[in-house]
């Protein structure tokens, strides 16, 4: 419960600020824009891949805000006292970092209303669609958990974020599922866990790899909850955890 409430003040914190609101808006709007004059050029308006395509990306623009969290903190000099709780320090983290994938999620909605706004073929939402796009927030809030509490070591780490994040989303397919490029693809669904989710969604197919998004989950998480708390005190040691 301590855990929650601490979620709700910062979600609620986050859902205050404009800028990751537009950001979102604007990812998702961008790009389905983008797709969409793409298609009335060349008659494939009855895609119903390219709303879900535009809801991935404005979830996982929005998730990547996570290390803007970070540096947003920083700035304020609150982010030495939330990894100074009575929960796991790296509990706090969670907790500071989740309402940016969150958040995200209203990428979909956006997304599925442009569609009907502009004579889009989508796919009718169901149960399946539902518990793919809960796999997709729950496996962007793990990686996002990693990548942003290594921008704890520095101040200037948000340059880079870029880097790590783009290549990412590359490697999960969302911009191409072209049948060569699918036994390439379908390796990185066993170390990327967005990739799984992401393969199922815009091929409309029923056959989710669960072992994979199973086992690349579970690495992430070995990984993030070894490594998250030697950076929190290597943070702390260094001073990074104030404004530099």
């Amino acid at each position: 419960m301590r855990f929650l409430r601490l979620f709700w003040f910062h979600f609620k914190i986050y859902a205050s600020n404009q800028y990751f609101i537009w950001l979102t808006l604007s990812s998702t709007v961008s790009l389905f824009l983008l797709q969409y004059v793409v298609a009335y050029a060349t008659n494939q308006l009855d895609d119903p891949t390219l709303w879900i395509r535009s809801g991935v990306f404005g979830l996982w623009s929005s998730a990547t805000t996570a290390a803007g969290c970070i540096g947003f903190q920083r700035f304020q000099g609150t982010l030495p006292y939330l990894t100074n709780t009575r929960i796991d320090d790296r509990l706090s983290m969670a907790a500071l970092i989740l309402p940016a994938a969150s958040f995200g999620l209203l990428a979909f909605p956006i997304s599925f209303i442009l569609a009907l706004l502009l004579g889009v073929s989508h796919s009718n939402v169901s149960l399946h669609l539902i518990l793919l796009i809960t796999a997709l927030w729950a496996a962007a809030a793990l990686m996002d958990f990693l990548i942003a509490t290594f921008f704890l070591l520095t101040t200037n780490a948000i340059v880079y974020e870029k880097l790590i994040t783009l290549p990412l989303l590359l490697l999960s397919g969302l911009f191409s599922s072209a049948p060569i490029l699918t036994p390439f693809l379908k390796v990185f669904q066993w170390v990327i866990p967005i990739a799984s989710p992401v393969h199922t969604l815009l091929n409309q197919s029923s056959n989710f790899n669960l072992v994979a998004f199973l086992i690349s989950c579970l690495l992430w998480i070995i990984v993030t909850w070894t490594l998250t708390k030697r950076v929190i005190l290597t943070a702390k040691r260094t001073g990074n955890m104030r404004l530099m």
